[in-house]
């Protein structure tokens, strides 16, 4: 997903918390559960580890830099210039956010010169000149949708040829097409006009960024569609089976160590963007090791005692037993499940972003064909055992595989620079306090939202085996179905956080209401969708007659609760876009578990309305939330918003 203007610092870096589960994904934001001190922290402990502190690293980059244009003949014009171009070379280079374009920005809009009249053009475009092509492109777009940029004016290169023409190594046309639309940006701020987007750009920016993550989530939540569709054909009971242990598997392991790796989003993020290299690795290598041993206890509950746990809420002593059997196998690929999600923000924290979706491309049919062969071939199927065996060798292939792309990619980024070696054992406990200070708040969002789907899972439990059934396939499509809004609401936090640095307000509330109108286009085809083919769609996941029946009926509810789902999850991405995920967070625990839950509980039990109770209650839940995350949108405070993200960069820019 391409940056446009500025985003938020790296605290504010979102982790996406993927669903493998008949529950539905969501996005964590740790920046406000940042403790003030966390730099201090950082630093001092990379100086104890021996790494060199940013400045050493900085004047050695200098020193380098120097040199090479002394042998090319041309000198760099002064040392605090080649020191922000390095850095914002850098940061072009991993993809974080670009300080030194915020602070552009930031005194553009407080009327403050950035620099002397004599020394601000030079130095202003020396350091922007560095910023990705994309960048400026988009400044381009945006001042001739305004009518302030006449031409067509285009920046062929990227960053490294803007910067190397300054030493007359690039072809001018490449500076002067970027010095235009600098210049033309300035002058415009500078006077005081308003540059506002349009619908007809804030359609196309959403919507592109959001196509590609439709498929990153798709192929995510393939895994446990899987394990679903292969095992619905066995039998009920199996069906039911394979249900209740993948969420148990979730709410008691998977979503925490989702929650946990969370820390990492934003100290490897902050020790990237300082260039403590080495303490990316420490850091990734800590939470690993950490996380393992934490999931050790839950392990051997699983292998000992998950079948007389959930008999203690589950009457079905038959499901619980097959459930049993599902945590045990699954327990072999979680250390593989919790490498991957280390190693996925490894790469990320260096602005690596597609390697997950590369191995998920490969892994995803891998699980398919797995989960095809060991439950139903003949020769070497072994029936429901065959799913979470499947899950547990993906789990390893997964880490496997991104594994040998840090190693063996030929990305310009070079993943190997944070590999130092294994860490050392006096370094593995080293600040885990720090670490558990972040990743706790992750740990009790997402538990939160797993947790409501288990508990809707024992609800339909205590009804029938066929309604558990149900229930499972009915989750299933819902989870489906969401990840397209959801993508769209991913695209719309970035592209209102971006909008909020560069301080363009007015341009943040079309983005919220085409993000609105895009999920309304979306939502609207997934319940004609699901109108439309719910026969087939029941049919296809089962052969039962009664669970088929209860699918058929609850499906309609389904897909009228996706008009709330899509909107809910519109607003949620605004507000996170606005640096205000609190409010969104304490709307859904109130929401869920004051509404939706004990209106699911009324309608199935007391009012005897089966399955369908279950989603009418949740339907609830999601007109509340719908409502009050779109009042909160559209009613904040923009000047207080704006500054709370200026005063979260500036913390950003002491790291």
């Amino acid at each position: 997903m391409p940056n446009q203007f500025v985003h938020t610092d790296s605290e504010q870096r979102s982790s996406v918390i993927y669903s493998t589960s008949n529950g539905k994904g969501g996005l964590f934001f740790p920046a406000d559960y940042i403790p003030s001190d966390i730099n201090g922290p950082i630093a001092d402990e990379t100086e104890d580890e021996g790494t060199s502190s940013s400045s050493d690293n900085l004047n050695r980059l200098n020193q380098q830099q120097g040199a090479s244009a002394a042998a090319a003949g041309s000198q760099p014009k002064d040392t605090d210039e080649m020191q922000f171009l390095l850095g914002d070379d850098d940061a072009d280079a991993h993809g974080s956010h670009n300080m030194h374009y915020q602070s552009i920005h930031e005194s553009h809009h407080n009327n403050a010169p950035l620099l002397s009249p004599s020394s601000r053009p030079q130095q202003s475009f020396a350091r922007r000149a560095s910023m990705a092509k994309s960048l400026i492109d988009e400044e381009r777009d945006l001042l001739m949708d305004n009518k302030l940029m006449d031409s067509n004016v285009r920046v062929r290169s990227r960053a490294n040829s803007i910067v190397e023409s300054m030493y007359g190594n690039a072809e001018p046309t490449d500076l002067d097409a970027a010095s235009e639309i600098i210049t033309t940006w300035n002058e415009a701020i500078d006077s005081g006009k308003q540059i506002e987007s349009s619908f007809k750009r804030e359609t196309t920016v959403i919507a592109f960024n959001a196509l590609p993550l439709i498929f990153t989530f798709i192929l995510q939540n393939s895994l446990s569609l899987a394990s679903i569709f292969s095992v619905s054909h066995l039998g009920t009971k199996e069906l039911g089976g394979v249900t209740l242990g993948s969420m148990t598997a979730n709410i008691t392991g998977l979503a925490a160590i989702q929650g946990l790796c969370t820390c990492l989003d934003t100290l490897c993020a902050q020790a990237y963007g300082a260039r403590n290299y080495h303490l990316v690795g420490v850091l990734v290598q800590r939470c690993a090791v950490i996380t393992i041993l934490a999931f050790l206890p839950i392990m051997y509950i699983w292998w000992s005692w998950s079948e007389a746990l959930l008999a203690l809420v589950i009457p079905e002593r038959e499901l619980c037993a097959l459930a049993a059997k599902y945590l045990r196998i699954t327990a072999l690929g979680v250390p593989g499940f919790v490498l991957f999600e280390c190693g996925k923000r490894f790469l990320q924290c260096q602005g690596i972003f597609h390697a997950s979706t590369i191995i998920l491309f490969a892994c995803a049919p891998l699980n398919a064909l797995m989960n095809y062969v060991f439950v139903w071939n003949k020769s070497i199927g072994i029936g429901y055992l065959g799913a979470p065996l499947s899950v547990a060798i993906t789990y390893w292939l997964m880490a496997i595989g991104l594994g040998l792309y840090a190693i063996f990619t030929s990305h310009q980024t070079n993943p190997m620079k944070c590999w130092h070696g294994l860490i050392k054992r006096k370094q593995i406990f080293k600040n885990w306090q720090k670490m558990f200070g972040l990743a706790l708040p992750g740990i009790i969002m997402v538990e939160a939202e797993f947790l409501g789907f288990e508990i809707l899972t024992i609800f339909a439990s205590h009804i029938s085996t066929d309604a558990l059934a149900a229930q499972s396939i009915v989750s299933t499509v819902a989870s489906l179905a969401y990840q397209v809004p959801f993508s769209i609401s991913v695209s719309t936090s970035t592209r209102v956080a971006n909008l909020i640095g560069a301080s363009l307000y007015k341009s943040c509330i079309i983005t919220c209401k085409v993000s609105l109108l895009l999920s309304f286009v979306c939502s609207s085809f997934n319940m004609m969708v699901i109108v439309t083919f719910r026969y087939q769609i029941a049919k296809m996941f089962s052969k039962e007659e009664d669970v088929v029946t209860l699918v058929i009926s609850a499906l309609p509810i389904l897909a009228f609760m996706q008009l709330f789902d899509a909107f809910n999850a519109s607003t949620a991405g605004c507000l996170r876009g606005q640096g205000r995920q609190k409010i969104g967070g304490y709307i859904n625990l109130f929401a869920f578990y004051c509404i939706g839950i004990p209106l699911s509980y009324i309608l199935t039990f007391i009012l005897d309305m089966g399955v369908g109770g279950l989603w009418y209650g949740i339907t609830g839940a999601l007109i509340m939330m719908s409502i009050c995350q779109g009042y909160a949108v559209f009613h904040g405070d923009w000047q207080q918003i704006m500054d709370a993200a200026r005063n979260r960069n500036s913390e950003a820019a002491r790291v």
